[in-house]
């Protein structure tokens, strides 16, 4: 379960020294699309994904030597990075347990704003849902999160804490899979606040595409453009 900041010495031996000097987007990086692989007896984080942005902050952040590079997945590209040199023992201190887990935990953690944004980043997404309501149609956003079900369970109340968003009921994803669920968002208020809290300005990391596919939905919604400013360059790398 997530950590407050009451909850956690700082100076204890028994805080792993990520939780004070890993930048949490990586975090969230790592905790979106990583996963334990081993290469002739060597232990190595590895991660993927169809964007390049991600694998280029953890190779920045992290001020790794090995490459990103590509290769093609079901007729497209895909970006590979694989992380060594590090000690395992120490992220599962805080939680980590492989992606298709039956159980996956929140992380340990009592800062959440950049965490949160790595993960919605990769597994969020926005539409416009359109209802019927006393005979009338009517437009409202759709902020939608995957992942499994019980680390979802504690990201929706780690959310209320933070913005004021009422806990949402995990739905199920598929009926290919039992563990893996939806996050379902649709206030029209909730979701502004969410994405609000996300994308501060000045944020160091963000995926700059995914900002304003929640930026542009939101405008509809919204009076007045400078609600939702475009993207700084400055806060991608």
């Amino acid at each position: 379960m997530a950590s407050s900041k009451e909850d956690l010495d700082l100076q204890s031996p028994k805080i792993p020294y990520w939780v004070i000097l890993m930048d949490n987007y990586v975090l969230g990086i790592f905790w979106a699309i990583g996963r334990y692989s081993v290469d002739n007896g060597t232990k190595y984080f590895f991660l993927r994904h169809k964007e390049r942005y991600y694998l280029d902050v953890v190779r920045q952040e992290l001020g790794l030597k090995s490459s990103v590079f590509v290769a093609e997945h079901k007729g497209k590209p895909q970006y590979k990075l694989k992380v060594t040199g590090f000690d395992f023992a120490r992220i599962e201190k805080l939680g980590w347990q492989p992606r298709f887990s039956e159980q996956r935990d929140y992380p340990k953690i009592y800062e959440h704003r950049d965490f949160l944004r790595a993960y919605i980043d990769i597994h969020g997404r926005i539409d416009i849902l359109t209802i019927t309501k006393r005979g009338r149609k009517q437009r409202q956003p759709r902020l939608r999160i995957y992942g499994n079900k019980y680390f979802l369970s504690e990201l929706t109340e780690v959310l209320s804490a933070e913005v004021g968003a009422l806990p949402k009921k995990v739905q199920k994803a598929t009926n290919k899979s039992e563990v893996s669920g939806i996050l379902y968002y649709t206030s029209r208020a909730e979701v502004e606040r969410i994405i609000s809290y996300l994308y501060q300005p000045e944020t160091k990391y963000f995926n700059r595409e995914r900002y304003e596919e929640f930026r542009d939905i939101l405008i509809q919604f919204q009076n007045e453009d400078s609600l939702w400013p475009k993207a700084s360059s400055a806060s991608c790398i």
